[in-house]
């Protein structure tokens, strides 16, 4: 989504902002067609609700090898507004019958899988799916060695688990300011869908 920008101007903008994914692959098309609006999203005022990156970082800095070049960069960030996310939640079988009900009202038909259009955690869940990382569990698994704890094999199709993951970023994007250079604190647990997609689709985030 750089229209209107050069590449000078893009990478300016970027500094410091969440990656931003251009929504043009055909599932993402599909999937912000048929959103019938996008997730609420909001900063509540008040410097409770800043997140400061300067202290948070200085209970880290004793830590064996310090902080990396990342994390001293985003120390040196000023405080920031925290956000939060509206989450839709997939039913699961502690779920009531009204939320069943409620949820498969408003899902449709998204790349031949049924959803709610706003359930990021679905999108991140299809990704894994695809890709065959589901149902891997590294640590139960005898044939990995110790050296491969912590990187797991792709063994589904991964162009079609990248394109769940990038409708699902789409779908967030709607929600947020552009450039985003605030905060989604994963302590929030309503924000963690929006981690989710973002951590499913990062090697396409690394080629743009």
């Amino acid at each position: 989504m750089w229209m209107g920008f050069d590449k000078k101007e893009a990478k300016a903008t970027a500094e410091g902002a969440i990656p931003w994914l251009a929504p043009t692959g055909k599932l993402t098309v599909e999937a912000l067609r048929k959103l019938d609006r996008p997730l609420l999203a909001w900063a509540p005022e008040g410097e409770a609700y800043r997140f400061d990156s300067a202290a948070y970082y200085s209970e880290c800095a004793d830590e064996p090898g310090g902080l990396s070049p990342l994390e001293k960069k985003v120390a040196a960030l000023p405080p920031r507004p925290e956000w939060t996310m509206e989450r839709i939640w997939t039913p699961d079988e502690d779920s009531s019958e009204e939320h069943h009900t409620a949820y498969h009202k408003a899902s449709v038909t998204i790349g031949g899988r049924l959803l709610h259009p706003r359930d990021l955690d679905s999108y991140a869940a299809f990704a894994y799916e695809y890709a065959g990382l589901d149902d891997e569990d590294a640590d139960d698994d005898p044939e990995l060695d110790e050296d491969d704890l912590g990187q797991p094999r792709v063994t589904g199709d991964l162009e079609a688990a990248l394109a769940w993951a990038a409708a699902g970023v789409c779908v967030l994007q709607q929600s947020l300011p552009h450039p985003f250079r605030d905060v989604l604190r994963y302590a929030d647990t309503d924000n963690r869908p929006a981690h989710r997609v973002f951590f499913a689709t990062t090697p396409r985030l690394q080629a743009q």
